[in-house]
């Protein structure tokens, strides 16, 4: 059956009487938040440093062991950097969102988790430049330092985010 092509895994998941209402997938691609502008500066510094400690240790001023002790460092920057984005892709393409009349599954992966629509957190919808939109769940707690977000969960990247909003404003509550 096309409609649930990719989406077979959660048929086990689905109790009487409950039905899709909406199913789909993150666009690929990477989203640049207000995190990585946080990010990135630290990454470059973090693989700079690496980098330099292992040229001086190449160069004879560190020993063997100063320059294995550097290849974690460098390795990290480098995933700081850019293999975060390539790690976040590669579990964009595999990660599939149903919505039915009862709950939100989310597989990410291997691992599927299941959202209760009588106890979703509340909700936030923030529009990318491409036009997608991303949908936070989760609580704003207050705390002696201000408030401070608790993210339960996400459905990011979505090209139909209206549909999105719809089923949800559908299941039963």
């Amino acid at each position: 059956m096309e409609y649930m092509e990719g989406f077979e895994f959660c048929r086990p998941y689905l109790a009487e009487n409950e039905y899709v209402l909406w199913k789909g997938r993150p666009e690929k691609g990477n989203l640049f938040t207000g995190r990585e502008m946080v990010i990135l500066p630290f990454a470059v510094m973090w693989l700079a440093f690496a980098l330099y400690w292992e040229y001086q240790a190449f160069q004879g001023v560190g020993s063997w062991f100063a320059i294995l002790w550097g290849l974690p460092f460098v390795a990290v920057g480098i995933y700081l950097l850019a293999g975060r984005f390539a790690a976040a892709a590669y579990l964009r393409g595999r990660t599939f969102y149903v919505i039915t009349n009862k709950k939100i599954i989310i597989k990410k992966g291997g691992r599927i988790v299941m959202y209760d629509g009588k106890s979703l957190p509340p909700m936030n919808l923030v529009i990318h430049k491409n036009g997608n939109g991303t949908l936070t769940f989760g609580h704003q707690i207050y705390t002696r330092n201000g408030y401070r977000s608790s993210v339960s969960f996400t459905i990011e990247n979505i090209p139909d985010v209206v549909q999105v909003q719809n089923a949800l404003e559908m299941m039963e509550r």
